[in-house]
């Protein structure tokens, strides 16, 4: 696998710049003995937004991921799928997997449409909201397989993701290039059936390390 997976991840965020809503991280992992995820979002501005939020099942979290049926009509679901936010307000989106309780990994996109709202009316006394200033957003939610299976190889300075769910691989120690500094550091996803290697950091050098987060768990490597 390319070592750029959550580089990928970023490909799939459709966020514009001066993006108003903050919806947090741009993955987030559903683990195997849970069957809820909370979100929060964050609305930072002087104005109201509407946010809408819609969910699609993707065949991978890459570039090259597409949209895919949902085994069924509730495979996913979400609350709200609507809201208003005030002003400098707060709000927490839950995410519910009602699927199969297999093991296989799924990966869904989720897409915000943020919109600012201004007050307008014919006089002072019939004001209505108007919705101005639209921005998309999108992010990853990875739901880990109810039967979930951890193992993974290394060899040749590359790991190899030999189970049935994603984990992130963390370097960090002696660079390749010398003209980067002294210490580099490295992370990516790496998705079942993947391997990656590294790109800055030098794991021949005996100080340099690598390590592996699987949910909670860390995993020293080298």
């Amino acid at each position: 696998m390319n070592p750029c997976y959550s580089a990928a991840l970023l490909l799939l965020a459709m966020c514009q710049s001066a993006q108003a809503l903050d919806v947090g991280a741009i993955s987030a992992f559903m683990p195997s003995e849970a069957a809820i995820l909370s979100k929060e979002i964050k609305n930072a501005t002087e104005s109201g937004r509407l946010v809408n939020i819609k969910i699609e099942r993707i065949s991978n979290p890459s570039e090259s991921g597409v949209v895919i049926p949902l085994g069924s009509p509730d495979e996913m679901l979400l609350s709200p799928a609507k809201l208003i936010m005030p002003a400098h307000s707060r709000e927490v989106i839950r995410f519910y997997y009602k699927g199969p309780d297999d093991s296989k990994e799924r990966y869904y996109r989720i897409t915000w449409l943020d919109q600012a709202l201004s007050e307008a009316g014919d006089n002072k006394t019939k004001r209505h909201g108007i919705a101005t200033t639209s921005a998309r957003i999108g992010t990853i939610l990875v739901v880990t397989p109810r039967q979930a299976k951890f193992n993974h190889q290394f060899a040749n300075n590359r790991i190899t993701n030999t189970g049935n769910a994603t984990f992130k691989m963390v370097a960090y120690g002696a660079c390749k290039q010398r003209k980067e500094g002294a210490n580099c550091k490295e992370n990516y996803f790496v998705m079942p059936g993947q391997s990656s290697g590294l790109v800055k950091v030098d794991l021949i050098d005996k100080k340099s390390h690598l390590a592996l987060w699987y949910g909670e768990q860390f995993i020293q490597v080298k």
